[in-house]
């Protein structure tokens, strides 16, 4: 897979050179140039004091900030947040530096994609600093944009009316105007949001702040994508890309160039869509931007089905899959290292307890000998008073075992009876799909053994003539046998294959699920027509094994969006099936198959396919099912 992919990118690079000879307007960068001037670095390394350190280090962050080089970002931010837990003790602005990292990792992993991350540094922040330090009102803007990114509009919104809305700061005043008019955008409230965006690219200090202007441009350009206006789009939407390469700023230039691809496409240059979207993702690969990998490869797979190529589409999702699974680990890393870093810092502080602590045992020692020595009376009684203490907490603990031992019985007599209750639904659902199995095996048999025999034996009489008087009895008594197999035979398929598409039942299915349950339910399948065509007990099949794949997500996932994908490939004559959550997952080594997994088996052993299962704690599930048609 490896060796595949590296050769997709070669050749995508080939085809991108040979389209930047025409048209001298992408680049494809086999890493982020340099932005930060060695010399800062010399600075840095030989800093008299942990201010001017903390100076040099902030100016870095910055420089990285503004270029979006994200993991050069997060590297800073570690800096700065440990300036402040192991050096910055007695320095008055310890609180500052602290807030300054805990911004800049926030902003580095919003733009490395990993959104909880970034929303558990910035809540970090504005919990550890008041309503008169100016930073909190920056770290509630990064907030509020982490918000938007994960479509929660409702949070991203509470924060905004929280902001305050004067025009000083400048770069303030502009940032806040990019993330008010992005959510605009996305409820879908364009000609307010251009009227924000107008109003603030007419200030006059607006060319001090390049790239906040054009990221206000950006957003301008987001708003002709979304009314059609393609061609005005594109011009402003080049200058854009332009500018950004010639400041530095990659973060916006991939944005652009993402506005451009989806143009083309929209536009049906569909050639030219295709390799502006694969220079952005050869780039974003290499500069490890995993979001904005993640935009790509779906424009690219919306880009693919257009075009009607959906082995392309189908490698694609496998790639996202595997960028989601990526983020997944990175998050899980990075919140082992801040594990670690806490119990570093832990086990210095308990230290510094255990000493206090023998201090205090020491001077209780003294104390006590002094008791000993003045009063053998009030030892006594100090003695005797503990005892006492521990004879009523000894009682006390009785009393609390006892009434933990009947509350334990109550539980464990709840989970008999719940085992027992789900027990019971296994074995009925157990007795439903043998049922089902029986009567698809009864009907083909009525209608391909005992039906097509009549059939035989009626033409051979046909072909006999009726010479004799009980000839024409004997015949319509063979109709009337053969009709009624026939009828048999058809009462014992499901009545729901017979009169609707199957598409139309499983969307049909899933539109019944989603009004009952808070899940996002998605259903594709690639060439419609080609599915819909597939063999009757093929399609029950699948059928079941969908609904049998969507109860256990509800039942033991909590999964919050649920994707089914069924594609046709006439040429390797098999039929795939995809299904992808975004649920609690499992460890495969530890949990014992149940009854609907075994079922699944069985249904794919008998049509001699393949199932592959791949999921993990906390990271979702993704099960491919490959079954051949004949």
């Amino acid at each position: 897979m490896q060796i595949k992919n590296t050769f997709y990118l070669l050749l995508s690079m080939l085809c991108f050179v040979g389209f930047a000879q025409q048209k001298d307007t992408f680049r494809a960068f086999g890493e982020l140039p340099r932005m930060v001037d060695y010399k800062l670095y010399e600075n840095l390394k030989y800093s008299e004091n942990q201010e001017i350190r903390f100076k040099y280090l902030d100016t870095i962050a910055m420089i990285y900030l503004e270029s979006g080089h994200a993991d050069s970002l997060m590297h800073y931010g570690h800096l700065i947040k440990n300036e402040a837990l192991y050096k910055g003790r007695n320095i008055k602005n310890r609180d500052e530096i602290k807030l300054s990292g805990l911004y800049f990792e926030g902003a580095a992993a919003q733009k490395l994609g990993l959104l909880e991350e970034s929303i558990k540094s910035l809540i970090e922040g504005i919990e550890s600093s008041n309503s008169e330090q100016s930073i909190q009102k920056y770290l509630k803007l990064q907030l509020a944009e982490t918000y938007l990114l994960k479509s929660e509009l409702k949070k991203s919104k509470e924060l905004l009316e929280e902001l305050p809305q004067k025009k000083t700061p400048n770069d303030f005043y502009l940032k806040n105007e990019v993330v008010k008019s992005q959510y605009l955008i996305q409820s879908n409230d364009l000609d307010l949001a251009e009227i924000m965006i107008n109003k603030a690219l007419s200030e006059e200090f607006i060319d001090n702040y390049q790239k906040l202007k054009l990221e206000l441009e950006l957003n301008l350009s987001k708003i002709e994508l979304r009314r059609g206006h393609f061609e005005s789009l594109l011009e402003k939407t080049n200058r854009i890309k332009t500018t950004a390469l010639n400041n530095g700023f990659y973060d916006v230039y991939i944005e652009a160039t993402l506005d451009i691809g989806l143009s083309h496409a929209m536009l049906e240059e569909y050639d030219v869509s295709e390799v502006v979207l694969t220079t952005a993702y050869i780039n974003t690969i290499q500069w490890n931007r995993l979001e904005l990998e993640q935009k790509v490869i779906g424009d690219l797979v919306k880009l693919y089905k257009v075009k009607e190529d959906y082995k392309n589409a189908y490698n694609l999702i496998t790639q996202y899959q595997r960028v989601t699974k990526e983020i997944a680990d990175k998050q899980n890393q990075r919140l082992v290292k801040d594990l670690e870093l806490k119990y570093e810092t832990l086990k210095k502080e308990k230290e510094i307890s255990q000493l206090q602590e023998d201090q205090i045992l020491q001077q209780a020692e003294i104390e006590r000998q002094k008791t000993i020595k003045y009063a053998f009376l009030i030892g006594f009684l100090v003695i005797l008073i503990p005892i006492i203490l521990l004879l009523i907490v000894y009682y006390q603990k009785l009393q609390t075992q006892s009434l933990l031992n009947k509350q334990q019985e109550a539980i464990n007599q709840q989970e008999v009876t719940t085992l027992l209750q789900s027990q019971e639904l296994e074995l009925a659902k157990n007795t439903i799909s043998v049922q089902s199995k029986e009567r698809d095996r009864i009907a083909r048999e009525l209608h391909d053994s005992i039906g097509g025999n009549l059939a035989g034996i009626k033409l051979k009489m046909n072909s006999l003539g009726d010479h004799q008087p009980e000839f024409r009895q004997i015949l319509n008594l063979l109709d009337a046998t053969y009709n009624q197999v026939r009828e048999i035979s058809h009462s014992l398929i499901p009545k729901e294959f017979e009169g609707s598409a199957f598409t139309d039942l499983v969307n049909s299915y899933l539109d019944s699920i989603s009004k009952d349950a808070s899940v996002n339910l998605r259903f594709e399948a690639y060439p419609n027509d080609e599915v819909n065509a597939i063999e009757v007990s093929l399609q029950v099949s699948l059928f079941n094994i969908i609904k049998e794949l969507v109860t256990n997500a509800l039942k033991h996932a909590k999964a919050e969006e649920i994707n089914v994908q069924i594609t046709s490939f006439p040429e390797a004559k098999s039929i795939e099936l995809l299904y992808e959550d975004d649920g609690v997952g499992f460890d495969l080594n530890k949990t014992n198959k149940g009854i609907g997994l075994k079922n699944m088996e069985t249904r794919v052993a008998n049509f001699k396919g393949r199932i592959s299962i791949d999921t993990a704690v906390n990271r979702g599930t993704v099960i491919s099912i490959s079954l051949p048609q004949n």
